[in-house]
């Protein structure tokens, strides 16, 4: 229980933090919005982009590669995301759904809250196994973030492109910073493989930098946090529920069952599937529309309510899979 409120604490008590701090009047003014704006990018790109790597390249380092399903997870974890992002982007068009909210429907519903959420969930049910399923599951998600999610997030929100019109420079020439979170992976992949000793203080630096990271980027997301503005969204924020409580994990589950995950072992894998499929909206979701400036009410009003959905989720899934 401890565990649960501390990371609870952290993740949503960090936002509620940021809002606070917005709200609060100083000298009878509250924080700008455009300053607050501003704040927010600064600290998610730190968060992302500055502290991030050190507990990637750690986990990475000492993951062990000879793990049972080391294959079949890591490509369901993309697969998820692919299911997602493929989804936001008919149901956008269906819907017509204007580019600068179509770009943040796409990062709302392709990008999932794997490790934070998932994997708190997963370690209450089975323990340090099933955060290391948690792990495997998301090896490739961070990198398929940064070149798929990112760019094509970026492209969305610009609209149809003419054919007289030039190409818009790559992001990863505009934001070259954007390499750093897949070297990280790749260093900390390259290290395990050439059994390279790990230093004992990364441990101690990663159990404080991961719950630091939650904190900054609940901290960011409550800077620019409106909650009267979710009414503006009355189809976007349905279309990105849809998505991730009946899309993904209607087509993820009977996926995983079909590959024959619940006879593997003692069908842990399989259950730990299950609870990683009906995840809300990532962090991470709300970094492209702050890099790029597409619609971050829309992210943030998603976010905030897909995250609410745990409070029935969380139950549904202790109740079915009865851990």
């Amino acid at each position: 229980m401890a565990k649960i409120l501390f990371i609870l604490g952290v993740s949503v008590g960090s936002v509620l933090l940021g809002y606070l701090v917005r709200r609060v009047r100083v000298a009878g003014r509250s924080l700008d919005e455009g300053a607050a704006a501003v704040w927010s990018r600064r600290m998610k790109i730190a968060a992302i982009f500055v502290l991030n790597p050190v507990p990637v390249i750690d986990s990475f380092w000492k993951l062990s590669l000879q793990t049972r399903g080391i294959l079949l997870l890591p490509l369901l974890g993309v697969l998820s995301l692919l299911i997602g992002g493929a989804a936001a982007v008919a149901l956008s068009r269906i819907f017509r759904i204007p580019p600068n909210r179509a770009a943040s429907v796409f990062t709302c519903g392709m990008f999932t809250n794997i490790v934070s959420f998932g994997g708190l969930i997963a370690f209450v049910f089975y323990g340090t196994v099933g955060y290391a399923l948690v792990q495997l599951f998301n090896m490739l998600v961070s990198s398929s973030y940064y070149v798929v999610g990112f760019p094509l997030s970026r492209r969305i929100s610009l609209g149809p492109r003419r054919r007289d019109q030039p190409s818009p420079p790559g992001p990863f020439r505009e934001q070259p910073y954007l390499f750093v979170p897949i070297a990280a992976l790749a260093a900390g992949i390259v290290l395990n493989l050439l059994h390279v000793p790990r230093p004992a203080p990364l441990d101690t630096a990663s159990n404080i930098l991961i719950p630091s990271l939650a904190g900054m980027l609940g901290f960011s997301i409550g800077l620019t946090l409106f909650v009267s503005r979710i009414g503006t969204y009355r189809k976007e924020i349905p279309l990105v529920m849809l998505i991730k409580f009946v899309i993904v994990p209607g087509i993820m589950i009977p996926l995983g069952a079909l590959l024959g995950l619940p006879g593997a072992g003692d069908g842990t894998a399989f259950k730990v599937l299950v609870i990683l499929s009906v995840m809300p909206v990532a962090f991470n979701a709300l970094v492209p529309p702050a890099l790029y400036g597409f619609d971050l009410d829309l992210a943030n009003s998603a976010w905030i309510t897909t995250t609410l959905a745990l409070v029935v989720i969380i139950p549904a899934l202790y109740l079915i899979l009865q851990p």
